[in-house]
């Protein structure tokens, strides 16, 4: 894992994150019990969250950039028993939970026993709380599980041949769930993970060189960042970019637009994806051909492994080949629900039966 001019190895990393758990569980941390992380893409993030995990408890990932009356609502809806970040960003905010710094210089937590932990977990506990944007009302905290997680990255219908020797990027914040896909999808198959700075992610030029020079293999993004990372690539004359795949999600894609991608790499697989929070990042797939890039329509493809789709009418019922409907997705990614909003997941959450 390498995060600028700083790097750790996995070994290290999983000391650190045992450390990281034994001093959760000291204060009083247990099983799906909410931790709050709010710090920048940093070694200690990755750290801090795999700690969470190890002490049995569920993370809750703030962005930097909400505002004080967000996070305050945050930490009050999830009932989060801990707060963590890193010194750089202690005094930010105003909080009124029990907050620790975990910076890897921090000797109170990691000069302790490295071993792991002996604690059990059941695929159905929870592993993070992502809130939603909140844009149509009061944000909403979706409850997923290692269940969800898990089967998302490893399943025996796998349509990736991700592996050891890749090298990923974590562009996204860790609040936004694309992360979760960068970051699991990297840890899982024990590939290379390059977490991208904030200065580095908004400027295509710099972007493009970090890819050259990390040896990126394989890129997710969002299609409108894409496009300017496309254009700013064009202009440079050699092809020495290695992606072997660009996993889009986020938002429509307009196929049509990749074409001079294509024709400067043909060898880089380009794969459509679409999901939501609530189905643990990605719901259906598609790898793109010839024909694709034709159409400036997004073709999301066909439901991943562990997942189906059904398009429905408003009463629930299943609507014939052809006929325009709403989108429900049943199957292993589905969430636990919204928390403390039963009306509303007695509503959304329906029996498949």
């Amino acid at each position: 894992i390498k995060y600028k001019d700083d790097s750790m190895t996995y070994d290290e990393l999983n000391r650190k994150a045992n450390q990281l758990a034994r001093f959760l569980v000291s204060k009083g941390i247990s099983k799906n019990d909410v931790v709050a992380i709010r710090l920048n893409k940093s070694l200690e993030m990755v750290v801090g969250i795999l700690g969470i995990i190890k002490a049995g408890a569920c993370y809750l990932p703030i962005n930097l950039a909400y505002p004080q009356e967000r996070v305050s609502f945050m930490l009050k809806d999830s009932c989060a028993k801990i707060y963590l970040t890193n010194t750089a960003h202690l005094d930010d905010l105003s909080i009124d939970i029990e907050s620790f710094c975990i910076d890897t210089t921090n000797n109170e937590i990691y000069n302790s026993d490295y071993s792991n932990l002996n604690i059990e977990f059941s695929p159905d506990d929870l592993i993070y709380i992502i809130h939603t944007s909140g844009s149509t009302g009061t944000p909403k905290g979706v409850m997923l599980t290692h269940r969800n997680v898990v089967r998302l990255i490893k399943n025996d219908k796998f349509e990736f041949n991700f592996d050891d020797k890749d090298v990923w990027t974590m562009f996204h914040s860790m609040a936004f769930d694309f992360s979760v896909w960068e970051m699991y999808g990297c840890l899982l198959y024990g590939g290379k993970l390059i977490l991208v700075p904030e200065d580095t992610s908004k400027d295509p030029a710099e972007f493009l060189k970090l890819l050259r020079d990390e040896k990126v293999t394989v890129l997710n993004q969002t299609p409108t960042y894409f496009y300017n990372l496309l254009d700013r690539e064009l202009l440079n004359k050699d092809n020495t970019l290695g992606i072997r795949y660009i996993i889009f999600g986020g938002e429509a894609l307009k196929p049509n637009l990749l074409i001079p991608w294509k024709n400067k790499y043909p060898s880089t697989r380009l794969i459509n994806m679409y999901g939501i929070t609530e189905t643990t990042v990605h719901v259906t797939f598609k790898e793109l051909d010839q024909n694709d890039l034709l159409s400036p329509d997004s073709n999301i493809g066909k439901p991943i492994p562990t997942l189906k789709v059904y398009i429905m009418d408003k009463y629930s019922n299943i609507l014939p080949y052809g006929v325009e409907g709403e989108m429900c997705v049943g199957g292993l990614g589905v969430c636990k629900g919204y928390l403390n909003r039963p009306e509303l997941n007695e509503e959304k959450f329906i029996k498949n039966n």
